[in-house]
């Protein structure tokens, strides 16, 4: 029987641990996401990682930051001595624009980078959000751009001056110019059915009833739902509903002057089993396309977004999207009134404050989007804008889009909704990341309305390269397109192993030679990071299959110190360390 000594044990036992090692891989992820400040304000970044393994050797926490007057401060290397596994750093803001937050990590030879965007928001030179104010006796504005508050509410004028009834309604449209809009309002009331509508100045000067209708006609049902919001054209649009039918009507603003108001639909319906009566609370408001936009509240904490496009007697209001907070329970909350801004996301008013929708948090497989608070604020009643964004991801049309490959052929799958208007999906393909190219088309296929699944296979058999990148095309009858998301496919990946670096440790201003086994030909990009994360050297080589040797140079005005050379085979990255020595 074969003893094994001391020795012979431990070193088995070393290579157990560094398999294991190996076997890991190394992750950092950084929070928040998709944030955004005022100028001069803080941000808090939070690096996580996992796969470093434990134990006391250095780990190396190194931010940078790309944008508008970014400013590195000394702080932002963290060493970790101990086996921390997270850290936070703040950077404060100084100038506008969109930032990009990098934090590479390293111990020992172990790298993983990880990166965020931060917008940081100039105030707008004038209010651009206006709001019923103060239990609906005051019309207020506010100043805030992308889910960042700059000011308000500022009180421009009272909408009942001589009697004791509020606001239910806002809307304010952009004629003759943003500056210069209308304000049109309706009151709190809708005894047996019947809608006033008022107008104003944009300073509110000269308040005038400009038409009025009795909206279910014959029935004497009061109206508990009354809301309005202006379309780009000018249009006034009313969605008002008495717990058990939904009414849609329409009027031609034209400043202050009268208007003649006409029922478009006396019994909107509703898709995916919604009922009027979900409709207790809320608002709409108008995009650039002409798409309506509603928010409903059943006053028990389900707070929905329905869209739709003005049919006549046909008109439906289809379920999107359900509302959550933060912590991902359904959003509640009295919730009053709902705007667009410029890009294409909303604000919404509830009874305690201002919210944030980011249409870039849609979970569009879920159905679900996230309220974000931007002001504590109560009595605040209905919300208008007047601008009308004519692309929006609200609601999600693309709600998933995925790539496999197999046996030369890659399979792209994905799933919409909501294809009113639609055109077709035209699937494009890159080998570069830059230039695309139209492979293929589908046009849409069943009822609109409901979700349907794509798919396109692209035989891959005869086209050179080992990397693809592809996306959608999604064009509506207009012309008018979007892109989806870039996902990248590869072939079976090439192979890098057995990397030795000589010397190592090596002298400063002298060479290295860098000795691999590839799996095949392949183009190799090397690069050499400092411990700040800072790329200071890039090289290409083609390699062959097999022994190579590679002379990495301009390593002379490099300082002292340790690097991490990262090997780059289009397939995957391997990493060493080296150390340059004085």
């Amino acid at each position: 029987m074969k003893k094994f000594t001391f020795k012979g044990i431990l070193a088995l036992l070393l290579v157990v641990v560094l398999s294991a090692t190996k076997l890991s891989a190394q992750t950092a992820t950084i929070t928040p996401t998709l944030s955004a400040i005022a100028v001069g304000g803080s941000q808090n970044f939070t690096v996580t990682t996992t796969g470093f393994g434990n134990g006391n050797n250095a780990r190396t926490f190194a931010f940078t930051i790309t944008g508008p007057g970014a400013t590195i401060p000394a702080s932002a290397t963290i060493n970790c001595t101990s086996s921390c596994t997270s850290q936070s750093q703040s950077f404060q803001f100084n100038t506008a624009g969109t930032y990009t937050v990098t934090c590479t990590v390293t111990r020992n030879s172990s790298v993983a980078t990880t990166s965020t965007t931060i917008d940081v928001m100039a105030a707008p030179a004038a209010a651009n959000l206006w709001a019923t104010s103060s239990d609906g006796t005051r019309v207020s504005s506010f100043t805030v751009s992308n889910g960042v508050y700059f000011s308000g509410p500022t009180n421009i004028f009272d909408p009942f001056p001589s009697t004791n009834e509020t606001t239910a309604a806002l809307g304010r449209n952009d004629k003759p110019s943003a500056a210069l809009g209308y304000f049109y309002w309706l009151p709190n009331s809708g005894t047996n059915g019947v809608v006033n509508v008022y107008a104003a100045t944009s300073t509110g000067a000269s308040r005038t009833l400009i038409g009025t209708l009795d909206v279910n006609g014959g029935s004497n049902n009061s109206l508990g739902f009354v809301r309005l919001g202006m379309g780009p054209d000018g249009t006034g649009w009313i969605l008002a509903g008495d717990n058990t039918t939904l009414y849609l009507a329409k009027f031609m603003s034209n400043g202050v002057n009268p208007v003649t108001i006409t029922v478009e639909d006396n019994n909107v319906q509703l898709s995916a089993g919604a009922s009027p009566s979900t409709f207790q609370n809320g608002d709409i408001c108008v995009s650039g396309t002409g798409n309506l936009y509603a928010l409903a509240n059943d006053g028990g904490g389900v707070t929905q977004i329905f869209t739709g496009f003005p049919a006549g007697n046909s008109t439906v209001l289809t379920k999107k999207l359900d509302l959550e907070d933060n912590s991902g329970s359904p959003f509640n909350g009295r919730v009053n009134g709902v705007a667009f801004d410029l890009l294409g996301s909303l604000y919404i008013s509830t009874d305690n404050g201002l919210y944030f929708i980011n249409q870039f948090t849609v979970n569009g497989p879920a159905g679900t989007v996230s309220c974000n608070l931007v002001r504590s604020q109560t009595g605040l009643q209905d919300l208008a804008s007047n601008v009308f964004p004519s692309q929006s991801t609200l609601p999600v049309q693309l709600l998933s889009f995925t790539g496999n490959y197999r046996n030369q052929n890659t399979t792209l799958s994905w799933e919409v909704e909501n294809m009113q208007n639609f055109s077709h999906f035209e699937v494009e393909r890159s080998s570069d990341g830059a230039s695309y190219a139209t492979i293929a088309a589908k046009q849409p296929v069943g009822d609109p309305a409901v979700r349907a699944t794509y798919q396109h296979i692209d035989n891959l058999s005869a086209v050179a390269g080992n990397v693809f990148y592809y996306r959608l095309k999604m064009v509506d009858n207009d012309g008018k397109f979007k892109y989806s998301s870039i996902i990248l496919v590869r072939k079976e990946g090439k192979t890098i192993t057995g990397i030795n670096i000589s010397p190592n440790p090596m002298v400063s201003g002298d060479m290295i030679t860098v000795r691999f086994e590839a799996a095949s030909n392949a183009t190799v990009d090397f690069k050499l990071v400092d411990m700040t994360g800072r790329v200071v050297i890039t090289q290409q080589n083609k390699v062959s299959e097999g022994t190579n040797s590679v002379s990495i140079s301009k390593l002379d005005r490099l300082q002292p110190g340790m690097y991490i050379l990262q090997m780059n085979d289009g397939s995957a990255v391997q990493t060493t360390k080296l150390i340059i020595s004085k």
